[in-house]
């Protein structure tokens, strides 16, 4: 009997259609916002204080971009960020001092801004260097080139720059003082917050999103208690607390997937999560140091998926790298003042990685806030703050700019628009407040619209088959972690790996499906038929990853062989090898797919389903 062609339990693809309420929405306030806010501030306002009371204001507005560096970093521990933070002072102190360098001869300007801007597009995607993260090494190199210091020697730049972003560094190292590992439990709460919202949402139509929003959460959760800190942490201390507390919130995320959907959430688990969201560790947990987390996916790993085409990272530093050298070169050829800021304004559109209706949405917000905002800013440049009154002024709107980006970031541009030209003004009076502010959002209109032209030009660009390659990939992790889990292996290095691997493929599915039905109209429709293949393979790892981790608690009792045994029987690798490799022959070469295997029982179920929906795919290809 032939197997359905469709499955009833596929959630329904969302629409991702511009809407014109979100340009005007208020995202809900962030209690915790206040602290990061007040840090930028001082990290941008105190430099041009300093500057001024030295009697050399220009020098003071140059650390400043330095300064910069206080926004970066914010979820991070405190020891990795350290480190995080050293490397982009560093880098801002060193593409300010190539901006400066080249500015003078004209002919190197645009291809220098321009593989700076697609580098920073490229590593900051790849690494995972969050908002800003490419946009503000743009700006810092292009205003640069700008800035007329020649006579001033590269070193002396590049100390200011740096001196602006070592005053950053210890501001934001300072929070070490009063909350050691407060990233570690907000991370943490944030992930006990997510699987409570899948355990109350596990038996209706949310409950996909759920699941894979929690699954995110508890990898990020996981990143900060193990990716970015020491090997091995203190016996008995917070930090090994803490990763008690993650790998319990992963039990009880796996229990979870691998019950019935009509079967009830025992109550224990809903209270312990509730606890954990709320309080985090509890002090007198004394935790397992035999137990090793799962790890990391390594920064060259990272980079080498990154290289490919059709990747995240590599689509974005291809976009930024055609935008950024469209906008020098009319930037050139119109010879409009500033022009650097439409480069800044085309990357802007581009180095995250949006969608198409988050892209229009963001440059509609970008335009309108800056028109707004010229309003503001002739105001600011007509009272013209002098002094310790100037430096207020930067701190102030740098300020309001934090707590309003995370919230509704067209408003946010209103204030932006304000410091970047009170900011250009370097203290002195403007004789012609007009002519600025009209240049200001001349620069950033024509900047919009070379990002949004450049993605509408390259966003389809073989989005369909990254698809394609990103299901096959994660299909191959499956079959290497069954082959692990059927042997009683969990808890092994390379089992370890072989899980955190899986994991991490499941992630880059979903980004890359989601940045196809978001490129395009044709993209979408394209992609739209594999939407059952990535839902049926996301069940697929979520019952194969809880089942890993049901192995490795019982490793510890020594009745891993036997659950193993008791799951995946005594050729359970073999079918689910076989029946994987006969579903990528049906996906990669059209052939028809075999007659349904024998498989786990437990993993029956999204077989069958992943089954069917490449029937489905295959129907409607």
């Amino acid at each position: 009997m032939p197997e359905p062609i469709t499955e009833p339990d596929i959630p329904p693809l969302v629409e991702r259609a511009f809407q014109l309420t979100s340009l005007f929405t208020l995202n809900k306030p962030d209690a915790r916002r206040w602290p990061i806010a007040l840090r930028a501030a001082v990290a941008m306002g105190v430099p041009a204080a300093i500057g001024w009371v030295a009697g050399d204001l220009p020098a003071g507005l140059m650390a400043t971009i330095g300064g910069f560096t206080a926004v970066y970093g914010n979820d991070r521990p405190f020891l990795n960020r350290a480190i995080h933070l050293g490397a982009i002072a560093i880098s801002f102190a060193l593409v300010v001092m190539i901006g400066v360098a080249v500015g003078s001869t004209g002919w190197l300007t645009i291809p220098v801004v321009t593989v700076i801007a697609t580098a920073a597009a490229f590593l900051c995607s790849a690494l995972k260097v969050s908002p800003p993260g490419a946009y503000l090494f743009t700006l810092a190199v292009a205003a640069g080139t700008a800035m007329g210091a020649e006579d001033l020697a590269r070193w002396h730049v590049g100390t200011l720059v740096f001196a602006g972003g070592a005053f950053a560094w210890a501001l934001h190292m300072a929070g070490a003082i009063f909350a050691p590992r407060g990233p570690e439990v907000l991370a943490l709460k944030s992930a006990a917050r997510a699987v409570g919202d899948f355990l109350t949402a596990a038996a209706t139509p949310r409950a996909d999103a759920a699941r894979h929003q929690a699954a995110a959460a508890l990898h990020l959760a996981w990143t900060v208690l193990v990716s970015q800190q020491p090997v091995q942490p203190r016996p008995n201390g917070t930090l090994t607390r803490l990763r008690a507390e993650g790998r319990e919130l992963h039990m009880i995320f796996a229990e979870r997937v691998n019950a019935a959907p009509s079967e009830p959430v025992p109550l224990v688990n809903v209270e312990r999560v509730r606890a954990i969201a709320e309080q985090g560790p509890r002090p007198q947990d004394v935790t397992d140091m035999g137990h090793i987390p799962l790890g990391r996916v390594s920064g060259w790993q990272l980079l080498k998926e990154s290289t490919r085409p059709g990747a995240q990272a590599f689509e974005i530093g291809l976009r930024v790298a055609v935008a950024s050298a469209v906008s020098g070169l009319v930037g050139w050829a119109t010879n409009v003042e500033h022009a650097y800021w439409i480069t800044a304004a085309a990357v802007l559109m581009l180095y995250q990685g949006l969608d198409r209706a988050t892209t229009l949405q963001r440059a509609i917000q970008r335009v309108g806030g800056t028109l707004i905002g010229t309003v503001l800013a002739g105001g600011v440049l007509f009272l013209h703050p002098e002094g310790l009154w100037f430096a207020a002024a930067i701190v102030v709107l740098q300020f309001i700019i934090e707590m309003l980006v995370p919230r509704n970031y067209g408003l946010a541009v209103v204030f932006i628009t304000a410091i970047a030209l009170t900011i250009a003004s370097g203290g002195y009076p403007v004789t012609d407040i007009s002519h600025q502010i009209w240049v200001r959002a001349e620069d950033t209109i024509l900047g919009c619209a070379i990002g949004i032209a450049v993605f509408m030009l390259l966003a389809k660009r073989g989005m369909t088959r990254a698809i394609s390659r990103e299901l096959f990939r994660t299909w191959g992790a499956i079959d290497l972690v069954t082959q692990h889990l059927a042997a009683g292996d969990a808890d092994t290095t390379a089992a370890r790996s072989a899980r955190r691997n899986l994991q991490h493929h499941t992630i880059l599915l979903l980004q890359s499906f989601d940045a196809a039905v978001g490129s395009s109209m044709e993209s979408r429709a394209a992609a739209e038929p594999l939407w059952p293949a990535v839902v049926a393979t996301q069940r697929l790892v979520y019952r194969l990853l809880a089942a890993a981790w049901r192995i490795d608690s019982a490793s510890a009792m020594g009745e891993n062989t036997a659950l193993a045994r008791e799951l995946f029987g005594r050729d359970g690798a073999v079918q689910v090898h076989n029946a994987l490799a006969g579903i990528i022959s049906a996906l990669n070469k059209g052939v028809a797919l075999p007659s349904a295997p024998d498989v786990p029982a437990f993993l029956e179920a999204e077989i069958r389903l992943l089954r069917s929906s490449i029937v489905s795919a295959s129907n409607r290809a």
